[in-house]
């Protein structure tokens, strides 16, 4: 006889029998899943035209498509200069329309750029220190040894000279 279903409710500090709705709203803190980012940013992106979103937006398609694949942790591997361009082109369209799946998109993008952008700068440090890169090999014979260290012996500070070897 009923097509909903009953819930109870407190009202006035009593138990109520209620009829309650089968659609229910989606709690506000839930986070919306990957399938609906990429399909509200597929057609945020199809709506642009073909050429324009593929010229314009190259690094926000890769990003999506990362993100499709992979999930968050393919974007973890990407360039934090591809991140922030595709910031950018991401809030570009989120000014357009706003959204708050796009709004999470941007949340999420941003520690990312952030960690992206700290591997960065750690991987051309490492690379300056790589052996081989910046080491230079010649041939000499023992009176240019003997010239560079005469050179190079007033040149020690005092705390790198052995206690042995200094004139105190």
């Amino acid at each position: 006889m009923l097509n909903r279903p009953l819930g109870l409710e407190r009202r006035d500090g009593k138990l109520e029998v209620v009829l309650t709705e089968r659609r229910r709203a989606r709690p506000v803190n839930e986070t919306p899943s990957i399938g609906l980012l990429c399909a509200e940013l597929s057609a945020r992106l199809l709506a642009h035209e073909a050429n324009e979103a593929a010229q314009t937006m190259r690094q926000l398609i890769l990003v999506h498509d990362a993100l499709e694949r992979k999930g968050w942790p393919g974007i973890e591997q990407m360039s934090s200069l591809v991140l922030a361009k595709a910031i950018e082109q991401v809030t570009l369209l989120a000014r357009e329309e706003p959204s708050p799946h796009m709004d999470m998109l941007i949340e999420g993008l941003r520690p990312l750029h952030t960690a992206a952008d700290l591997r960065d700068q750690r991987e051309s440090r490492l690379q300056d220190f790589r052996v081989g890169d910046n080491l230079e090999v010649s041939e000499s014979d023992y009176a240019d040894f003997e010239d560079v260290e005469t050179n190079w012996a007033g040149t020690v500070p005092a705390g790198l000279v052995p206690k042995g070897e200094r004139d105190d």
